[in-house]
C-alpha cells in the first residue's frame, strides 16, 4: 500500500470549530484533559467532545479527498495528524 492508500485508511475529522483533527490529534487531546469524550455514534463514526471551557464540538470523519487544499496531513507512529496550514494559526491547533 502507498503512503498515500495509507492516509486514505487513517481518520480525519472536521470539527464544529472549523478545523480538522486527525485520530492523532483528537486522542493527543483525549489524553490530555483538555477534551473530554461526550457521546458517539459508532455507525456514522461522529463523536461528540466537551473541553476544558466546557464547550461541546461535533467530529465528523471525513476523506482525506475532501480536506481543502491549506489543510495538510502528515503520517506519524500513532496515526495521522493534522499539520500547521497557512490558513491556520499556531493557537488554534
Amino acid at each position: 500500500m502507498t503512503e498515500s492508500n495509507d492516509r486514505e485508511t487513517e481518520t480525519v475529522y472536521k470539527c464544529s470549530n472549523g478545523r480538522y483533527y486527525g485520530d492523532t490529534d483528537v486522542w493527543t487531546r483525549l489524553e490530555s484533559g483538555a477534551w473530554k469524550p461526550f457521546c458517539w455514534d459508532t455507525e456514522s463514526g461522529e463523536e461528540w467532545v466537551e473541553t476544558q471551557q466546557e464547550e461541546t464540538l461535533l467530529l465528523v470523519p471525513i476523506p482525506h479527498s475532501s480536506l481543502p487544499e491549506e489543510v495538510e496531513t502528515e503520517r506519524v507512529s500513532a496515526g495521522i495528524s493534522v499539520t500547521l496550514s497557512r490558513s491556520t494559526h499556531p493557537d488554534e491547533r
